[in-house]
């Protein structure tokens, strides 16, 4: 039996209903045409769509594509409410992954668990399975918003499968005994080395590390105040450094400056005001600037350590974050309590503190079994 339709365009029949939805500001009323391959077709979209306007969406909520839609929710509804580092970091996974997805020309109101499940599929041909579950983490925030702000009617992301991602690396980063007096030494013998002990000794991030001023340093109790980080990012097509308050409540934390390096530290201070040409008390100048005595660039600051790893042979622990591995696992050593570690290191999860507080060597899980042979005498 053929198809009955009652519209023809471009050589093509459809079947096509029309529906009033609305009013217009004069009061004329606002009609819609559904179009499909036979009548009932046809009409299961103008009863979805009137479903979707009785739910409280738009009139026109049908027409807005992904890649529009997406795009504006980043810059003018996502961005105002998060970090410009975070942002940051959100515009490259839209701009590498998202913008030019099979997602972008597709009307909201048509994307499937099956269409984002294909861009996921075709992504994980070419990056980690991280970066698909970061750009799935992104796009779950967007669809949230979409679904809260009454833009679409189901979540099409309920249904889609990621990649799994390979096991966290258990291995100790941490310097050894040798290794971290070697870097003490080297500090000693050559001031310009200090921020490396500092950061060992303190655990601070790299951000934060370099985010410190003056003022953050209370010399009375003997305490750093951590309460900001500094980022180079890449925002409106511009690089910046932006310097805001740390990422968590956690990060927010008093850490306490050990007695024997405070003389490093003062004798850092001193250069410092020399080389910066700072006179009396300026609380703003940076505790480790650049040569221009503006923040210094991450990436650069991280190659200078490796750097002076190469040169004082320490082949493991040569990357920023294992300085603060290197004070967690110090902290450990010394029996400082887990909940108290998790503190000074700013871990918003403890469970991250105690992961590191498992890598213990060999040889202190041998003295730690060792102790039960008091059993036996």
């Amino acid at each position: 039996m053929p198809r009955k339709t009652n519209f023809t365009a471009n050589g093509n029949d459809y079947y096509r209903v029309t529906k009033t939805i609305g009013k217009n500001a004069d009061g004329s009323p606002i009609r819609k045409q559904f179009y499909g391959s036979s009548k009932k077709e046809a009409e299961q979209k103008r009863d979805e769509y009137m479903a979707g306007i009785k739910q409280g969406l738009a009139v026109d909520y049908d027409k807005a594509t992904f890649a529009a839609a997406f795009e504006h929710w980043l810059k003018h509804v996502h961005r105002p409410s998060i970090k410009l580092s975070s942002y940051n970091q959100y515009e490259s996974l839209h701009r590498m992954h998202i913008a030019n997805s099979g997602l972008a020309g597709m009307r909201l109101a048509d994307i499937t668990a099956a269409n984002v499940q294909g861009v996921y599929n075709s992504l994980s041909e070419t990056v980690t399975p991280s970066t698909v579950n970061k750009t799935h983490k992104l796009l779950r925030v967007f669809f949230t918003y979409c679904l809260k702000a009454d833009i679409i009617l189901r979540d099409p992301l309920l249904a889609v499968k990621l990649p799994k991602l390979p096991p966290q690396s258990e291995k100790n980063t941490a310097l050894s005994d040798v290794d971290l007096a070697k870097l003490v030494q080297a500090a000693k013998d050559d001031i310009k080395h200090f921020p490396f002990v500092f950061a060992a000794f303190t655990g601070l991030r790299s951000g934060e590390l370099l985010a410190l001023t003056f003022r953050d340093l209370d010399f009375h109790t003997g305490m750093i105040n951590v309460s900001k980080s500094v980022n180079y990012v890449h925002v409106d097509g511009n690089y910046m450094y932006v310097v805001e308050d740390v990422k968590t409540t956690a990060g927010l934390r008093r850490v306490p400056i050990l007695d024997e390096i405070r003389p490093l530290l003062e004798n850092h201070i001193a250069l410092t005001r020399q080389s910066q040409k700072v006179v009396g008390i300026d609380g703003n100048f940076l505790l480790f600037p650049a040569s221009t005595g503006a923040h210094r660039n991450q990436r650069y600051f991280i190659n200078l350590y490796k750097r002076l790893c190469a040169q004082l042979g320490i082949n493991k622990g040569c990357t920023i974050h294992s300085l603060r591995h290197t004070f967690c696992t110090i902290l450990a050593r010394q029996g400082v309590s887990l909940l108290e570690a998790s503190r000074l290191m700013g871990h918003a999860n403890i469970n991250v503190t105690a992961k590191i507080y498992s890598h213990v060597s060999d040889e202190e899980k041998k003295n730690a079994v060792q102790k039960l042979s008091a059993y036996f005498n």
